[in-house]
């Protein structure tokens, strides 16, 4: 929470601060360009100009730059002292409940908890104690200045002919002045399955048929989470409307119990949509999220199968197909990147995307597009992992691929992609110089080759948030 209120604060300064003086100097060094030499001064009125409006660009930067360092600073140790608090009194208090309820995965989680987040905390601090955060800044600084360019050259190509929305566009993303980033509403759709749902005329219900049809791979106990395939495997479901002993009831009973199952918990979601908001500013995008809940009558969706992304977008997420409405799913869709939850996925997936436009990899490598545009992903503990998983998928969204390297969003342990856990970068970057997974700077310019290709103008002229 301190970080996002960090961050609210800084991208405030920029805009509220750093902008209008910003503007002020454009139109400073204008007039000086088109004020007159004075000859009896001997152009001291110009050489006056310019010396101020150089004065008011130093003195802005150094203050808004500084501004900024020891607001990120105080804020990062702020941060870590409260995520270590906060892991510490989780974890205890899922460890006390645990042990009273016998839920030896819980007390598992707990220690994890506290173990993970005392590491962090402590390798927070020596972040910050030598410096390393400080250089992090600068190097943050001086790449959202490279996509700031990159974005400004895609965008004086796409809209050559058109000064009006070259302006507009440039003016919307924060290109020139202000908070940089394509601002974007999302969708995180928390879905969930229905005790009492019934389409058959005997009258028992279609989660109780999926139960105990042979060949669907559906047990209500392992999708409220009272089971589980692997202990290395588990989520955090959400029952609502029963305990297990009525779970167990409405199974022997075969009905007779209302109640509804979510694949998490809506606190669990809204922790990976932060994380997501959190690291898409690396991409230069900043989001904001609504958040609905919807059912699941089909159960084809409740274990996903990779291969039914687009359907699940279609059926689920009420996406538009491209080859149904093309248009529809341009305009309306593409600009609203819209996310749902799963209860599980046919293998050891862990989430799964839909690109519209077909997109071309960091190294070059093609990624064919899809029919709809939309992700999916399911509930993993421990959260140090899994929590970036949404971001993961999202970033997908955007076109990019799979990565080498457990310190980069973008890798996966899915073997059939053949991506390599270390590189040379992966342990110092993890416990010491950025301490999570990042997107970087080529992925971003990428990112943006995508978005500038493809979507709408209004998308890229407006502002949806801000």
């Amino acid at each position: 929470m301190a970080a996002t209120e960090c961050r609210d604060i800084t991208e405030w300064v920029e805009e509220q601060v750093s902008k209008p003086v910003e503007e002020w100097e454009e139109r400073q060094e204008q007039r000086c360009k088109e004020e007159d030499c004075n000859w009896w001064t001997l152009c001291l009125n110009k050489l006056f100009c310019w010396f101020v409006t150089v004065l008011v660009k130093v003195v802005r930067w150094v203050v808004v730059t500084v501004g900024k360092w020891v607001t990120r600073t105080v804020c990062t140790v702020v941060s870590v002292l409260v995520d270590l608090v906060v892991a510490v009194v989780t974890g205890l208090v899922d460890i006390v409940v645990g042990i009273a309820t016998w839920d030896w995965g819980r007390v598992w989680d707990g220690f994890v908890e506290i173990v993970g987040g005392v590491v962090k905390g402590v390798l927070g601090l020596v972040r910050v104690v030598l410096l390393v955060d400080t250089i992090d800044f600068i190097r943050e600084e001086i790449q959202k200045q490279q996509l700031r360019d990159h974005v400004r050259g895609l965008l004086e190509k796409r809209f050559a002919r058109d000064p009006e929305s070259l302006s507009a566009a440039r003016e919307a993303i924060g290109v020139d002045h202000g908070a940089f980033g394509l601002r974007l509403t999302g969708r995180l759709t928390r879905t969930f399955v229905s005790s009492d749902r019934t389409t058959a005329e005997d009258g028992v219900p279609d989660l109780i048929r999926w139960h105990e049809d042979p060949d669907l791979d559906i047990d209500i106990r392992k999708l409220a989470g009272y089971d589980h395939d692997s202990f290395w495997r588990r989520g955090r479901p959400e029952v609502s409307g029963a305990d297990e002993g009525q779970v167990d009831r409405y199974i022997a009973d075969r009905g007779g119990r209302s109640f509804r199952i979510f694949p998490m918990s809506e606190s669990v979601l809204r922790h990976k949509a932060s994380v997501c908001e959190e690291r898409a500013r690396e991409l230069g995008l900043i989001y904001e999220f609504e958040y609905d809940e919807r059912e699941v009558t089909d159960p084809a969706y409740v274990r996903l199968a990779e291969s039914e992304q687009d359907e699940y977008d279609v059926d689920v997420l009420h996406r538009i197909d491209e080859n149904v409405d093309s248009s529809g799913a341009r305009n309306l869709d593409l600009p609203v990147p819209h996310g749902g939850t799963v209860f599980g996925y046919a293998g050891t997936l862990v989430g799964l995307s839909a690109h519209l436009d077909d997109a071309v990899g960091v190294d070059g490598s093609p990624f064919p597009g899809s029919n709809t545009s939309g992700v999916s992903c399911l509930d993993r503990v421990p959260d140090l992992v899994f929590e970036y998983v949404l971001a993961h998928e999202l970033g997908h969204y955007f076109g990019l691929v799979h990565v080498d390297g457990a310190h980069r969003i973008m890798f996966t342990m899915n073997k059939s992609q053949g991506k390599s856990v270390f590189t040379w970068w992966t342990v110092p970057s993890l416990l010491l110089v950025e301490q999570q997974p990042k997107f970087v700077l080529e992925e971003a310019k990428r990112a943006w080759d995508y978005i500038v290709a493809g979507w709408p103008t209004k998308a890229l002229t407006t502002r949806a948030h801000g």
